[in-house]
């Protein structure tokens, strides 16, 4: 399954880090299965950074073998010159996770930007298609800046996660001017306050969303401070358990519940065997 993390507020919806967030919980629920996640865009925060950094538990992540210029150019390539990898070549492109059960795929941070989205306008879709050969999902953290690869990443993916916030004016944008990727949404309402009058409740009200597709990842100083650290893994396993009177038990128990409702979701996306849309459809 392809799936997309996307936002239309550019730089305000935190789709980087509730993609790392739903990521984690989604593989601990799902233990029999493979993730791969990767980005379309180059920014100084991103999965990488917010996965793992020098300073992560052995325990947490894997510590041979990694680097970056063997990461989605490298495989990107491959695809193009419709060469198959073997498995463990492919994997040694990749950063893994919790047991070989989530995979990151970088970008080289050296690369021009637009040889970058050069290479993903051309390659994006059938690198996705490829991936989903060895993998169960294949998450990508997609721009909100008008890319052609941003574009045709929607157009294709399984299921979009569309990322909220609590802003009327870009709720109201989203509502109006993308009936396309609603066919096929999933929503997430990150760093959510529940005391702001946007709450979830409302939004489902105001625009029409059923409860078992909209799901909240609360702000959390202490989960913000494990994203800036590249201790998000350590910070979700930690707490995976944690009991109510636990500062952080509320902020689980959220990440949790929308990790089980996307989840859901997938499996229903699943057993229609996804879905696009036409060409024609307004997206940029």
């Amino acid at each position: 399954m392809k799936i997309a993390f996307w936002s239309n507020a550019r730089g305000k919806s935190c789709v980087t880090s509730n993609l790392a967030c739903i990521s984690v919980l989604s593989a601990l629920s799902r233990p029999g299965e493979r993730t791969i996640v990767f980005e379309n865009h180059q920014n100084i925060i991103n999965l990488g950074s917010t996965l793992f950094s020098h300073n992560s538990e052995n325990v947490v992540k894997e510590a041979d073998g990694y680097n970056v210029e063997k990461g989605l150019g490298r495989i990107m390539k491959s695809v193009e010159r419709g060469e198959t990898l073997p498995e463990d070549i492919l994997y040694s492109s990749t950063k893994d996770f919790l047991g070989k059960r989530l995979f990151y795929i970088p970008t080289d941070e050296g690369k021009n930007p637009d040889v970058l989205e050069y290479q993903l306008d051309r390659s994006c879709i059938p690198t996705m298609k490829y991936l989903e050969r060895y993998s169960d999902m294949v998450l990508v953290d997609t721009s909100s800046a008008p890319l052609g690869s941003s574009r045709k990443i929607l157009q294709q993916a399984d299921m979009v996660v569309v990322n909220l916030n609590q802003n009327r004016q870009m709720l109201s944008h989203f509502f109006r001017n993308y009936s396309s990727i609603r066919k096929k949404a999933f929503y997430l309402v990150g760093n959510y306050d529940a005391q702001s009058e946007l709450s979830r409740g409302a939004i489902m009200k105001e625009y029409r969303i059923p409860g078992n597709r909209i799901g909240t990842i609360p702000h959390n100083p202490r989960f913000s401070d494990a994203v800036s650290d590249g201790m998000t893994i350590p910070f979700l396993l930690r707490n995976y358990s944690c009991e109510s009177q636990n500062e952080n038990f509320y902020f689980m128990a959220a990440a949790r519940e929308s990790a089980e409702l996307f989840c859901s979701r997938l499996r229903a996306a699943e057993g229609k065997g996804g879905s696009t849309w036409e060409e024609g459809d307004g997206l940029f």
